[in-house]
């Protein structure tokens, strides 16, 4: 998603706005579930980027598949007397099986609200959302 903001609150998922799809998915745009129809082996790949809101960022994310938090896909960061204008951007990666039909969805897992941020860096729209699922075998 690129441009804009978006609030995450704890136990929330990614809304994901644009798709680019050259797999066996569907994603309606502006939602958080992503449904892979293909089994196999897949490579995950997620990045946030955050602004703090008052000036703490206590950042955790996981990848959930069908409802259940992969334990290899959590990932966070964790920065005080941070400025409003900063950004930190947290990136995850993991391979796991996925079943044909299974739902994969970006959670957040700290126990904040996250403000994702796609803009104010050189006054460029940047992404402040992104998920790649690749399917290795």
């Amino acid at each position: 998603m690129q441009g804009g903001f978006q609030d995450v609150s704890p136990e929330k998922d990614v809304h994901f706005l644009l798709a680019f799809q050259s797999g066996d998915f569907s994603f309606p745009p502006n939602t958080a579930e992503i449904i892979a129809n293909t089994e196999g082996i897949y490579r995950i790949d997620y990045a946030l980027l955050v602004r703090p809101v008052t000036g703490l960022l206590n950042i955790a994310y996981a990848v959930a598949i069908n409802g259940v938090e992969n334990p290899l896909s959590f990932f966070g960061s964790y920065s005080d007397e941070l400025f409003t204008t900063e950004r930190i951007e947290l990136t995850g990666m993991f391979i796991t099986p996925i079943a044909a039909g299974s739902t994969v969805v970006l959670r957040n897992k700290s126990s904040t609200e996250d403000y994702l941020a796609g803009t104010g860096v050189d006054n460029q729209s940047v992404n402040h959302a992104s998920i790649l699922l690749q399917r290795i075998a």
